[in-house]
């Protein structure tokens, strides 16, 4: 009889194990699903709003063109007989230059960054679709910048490419922590 007091004893500890274990599986599956939640929002906002601010760089690009080409605005901008704003910054920006190439670059970038033409589903092939727009008008702002002699200005660049200064010695190793990221809220 003493034994099998002893023996329940003995598998105490592996009971409150075995029971902490099932429970952090539960928290954990719980948390995971939280966090890869919220990751997933603040990266989604985080490229829409980059696809916004590229959108606005490329209208102001088409309403200079169209100003420039006065006998093209109707195809820039008054599609299907709609109102049309003539912005007055525009005006006072410099002129662009005269090319085709140009044109076609803005053209093709106002058809990469349309809302209108972004997929709004959470599902492998829209997050794909959204990420190569994104590349591919990130690429197209840089050469309509280039021809046009604008460079890039302070909100050009991501905060997530400035890597902060951080003391340490630099060697990887598990006391220094100065190669660890820390993820801004």
């Amino acid at each position: 009889m003493e034994s099998n007091l002893l023996d329940s004893l003995l598998d105490l500890e592996e009971d409150f194990y075995k029971e902490g274990y099932d429970l952090g599986i539960l928290d954990g599956a719980h948390a995971g699903y939280t966090e890869g939640t919220v990751f997933a929002v603040e990266k989604g906002f985080e490229k829409f709003v980059e696809m916004g601010r590229l959108y606005g760089k490329a209208l102001v690009w088409t309403q200079r063109l169209a100003s420039l080409h006065s006998s093209n605005a109707s195809k820039y901008l008054n599609l299907e007989n709609e109102v049309t704003l003539e912005p007055i910054a525009c005006k006072e920006m410099l002129d662009f230059p005269s090319s085709s190439r140009l044109t076609k670059n803005i053209d093709i970038l106002l058809e990469l960054v349309d809302p209108a033409s972004l997929v709004m589903k959470n599902t492998e092939e829209a997050v794909t679709d959204v990420d190569e727009r994104l590349k591919g008008a990130t690429t197209k702002t840089k050469l309509i910048q280039r021809a046009l002699g604008e460079r890039e200005d302070s909100l050009d660049i991501r905060p997530e490419t400035k890597v902060p200064q951080t003391s340490g010695d630099g060697s990887g190793s598990i006391e220094d922590i100065s190669s660890l990221n820390i993820r801004g809220h």
